[in-house]
């Protein structure tokens, strides 16, 4: 079967090994908060230092991390909002989907620790209370294989709830860094 004809995130998967696309794209998001002027070398070596344990990236692997800092800016940067945090598709097992949903979390978590976004800006309340329910995310898992209607609309809900809630983060880091701080 070729691969083209995987879903992206299996593809992603496949690609990037050993990182995992939803703990990366979850570290970029926090990184891209923290610093909307991240760029390719300094997000290639977080990658290569963060999450390959320190380990060479490919020439394919190099390319396909800066294709993903553009794809990731630009969706922060989307004026509609259309953010949505990598992970597999809707037709993989929800254990697999959950997992994916607590590595973004922990990838998110990190990401804005290491670009010291506490020292680039002041969250808003709500931010703050995101970012605790972000912590609890990243360590919840899913018990079964077998998935009901309401865990699945559970599950959507969970990733609606991040996906605003990392444009609340978003909006409150650049709300409060004065043009003077971002140079």
């Amino acid at each position: 079967m070729s691969t083209a004809h995987l879903p992206l995130f299996e593809r992603l998967s496949r690609l990037l090994d050993p990182l995992d696309p939803a703990e990366l794209h979850g570290l970029l998001c926090g990184l891209l908060c923290a610093d909307p002027a991240l760029d390719r070398d300094h997000w290639l070596a977080l990658a290569r230092d963060e999450l390959a344990e320190g380990a060479e990236l490919t020439e394919p692997v190099r390319d396909l991390l800066s294709k993903l800092l553009e794809f990731g800016a630009a969706q922060l940067n989307a004026a509609d909002g259309s953010v949505t945090p990598l992970l597999p598709d809707d037709d993989a097992p929800l254990r697999q989907r959950a997992d994916a949903l607590g590595a973004w979390c922990q990838g998110l978590l990190y990401g804005l620790g290491l670009g010291q976004a506490d020292r680039r800006g002041q969250l808003s309340v709500e931010s703050r209370e995101f970012l605790r329910d972000a912590t609890e995310i990243a360590q919840v898992g899913f018990e079964t294989d077998e998935a009901s209607e309401a865990d699945e609309t559970a599950y959507a809900e969970v990733v609606e709830y991040l996906r605003v809630g990392l444009l609340m983060v978003l909006e409150d880091l650049r709300r409060s860094v004065s043009p003077a701080r971002l140079h």
